[in-house]
């Protein structure tokens, strides 16, 4: 990507940047417990913590899963989309979210009392769950099917259903996702410019936010779309500019490396 887009917002001080995991600076993988995080990619963000007000991650996962995944204690790390965040060695969700816990636990069970399909995989994490069909015989046509399931127990709970890549999400019936999250560390670190990478459609929570703060003079923002064979269309829509899979997220954290540097952000 242009140097000069990277130049722009890390002028501004404090600045920060934050990235989702899965799909971004980890490469897709068959099971959530299988995933690792791109070596070249963890070194960068370990330097760019040196450099920067703040470098974390905002991802689905759960925020015990994110920290231990990506293994930089000096991150931030915001999980559940948005709804906990990973502080003094514990997670600490958010309270309304919590009160949802046995109701995301009773879909759970009843999802999976229902769905039979060999390949559906769930993975309950606290305030919300997701349930991947990745692995099944024909993931389209059984996705759709997981997916009116889970609708329809979700309804019956309060609950609501998002989609990601071959994944359902049950989350809270809460206005909370990545972009509040990115918001409320734009405010709580006083940041004058921030930079967000995803891949997913949950990402463009993030990137919406930081478009809004940009518009309203509040932020120098950058929304940085990560391109694979599954990226949602609206992934291209949304990113200021597009980076090709895990290695053009390394080439661009080099780049951030290297501008931070010559601008002497120690912040």
């Amino acid at each position: 990507m242009p140097s000069n887009e990277l130049s722009r917002v890390l002028a501004n001080k404090p600045c920060g940047l934050l990235t989702d995991i899965d799909g971004t600076i980890s490469p897709i993988a068959p099971t959530p417990g299988t995933a690792q995080v791109s070596p070249v990619a963890r070194a960068h963000l370990r330097h760019l913590a040196r450099q920067l007000a703040v470098v974390g991650a905002i991802s689905g996962r759960a925020a015990s899963d994110a920290a231990a995944l990506v293994g930089l204690p000096e991150l931030v790390y915001i999980g559940n989309h948005g709804m906990e965040e990973w502080k003094d060695g514990r997670a600490q969700p958010i309270a309304e979210a919590q009160l949802y816990v046995d109701a995301i636990a009773t879909v759970v069970a009843e999802a999976q009392a229902q769905i039979a399909f060999p390949g559906v995989l769930f993975e309950n994490k606290g305030v919300t769950a997701s349930v991947h069909f990745r692995l099944a015989a024909a993931p389209e046509r059984i996705g759709a099917e997981v997916g009116a399931v889970l609708e329809a127990l979700a309804a019956r709970h309060g609950l609501r259903v998002t989609g990601g890549r071959l994944v359902w999400e049950i989350r809270p019936p809460l206005a909370i996702n990545k972009g509040t999250a990115m918001r409320r560390l734009v405010a709580e670190h006083r940041l004058r410019g921030a930079i967000f990478l995803g891949d997913d459609r949950t990402d463009t929570d993030a990137f919406s936010a930081l478009r809004e703060l940009r518009e309203h003079g509040q932020c120098t923002t950058l929304s940085v779309g990560v391109l694979a064979a599954e990226t949602p269309q609206i992934v291209c829509e949304l990113a200021d500019v597009v980076v090709a899979g895990v290695a053009g997220v390394e080439q661009f954290l080099a780049e951030a490396v290297e501008a931070a540097g010559a601008q002497g952000q120690t912040q």
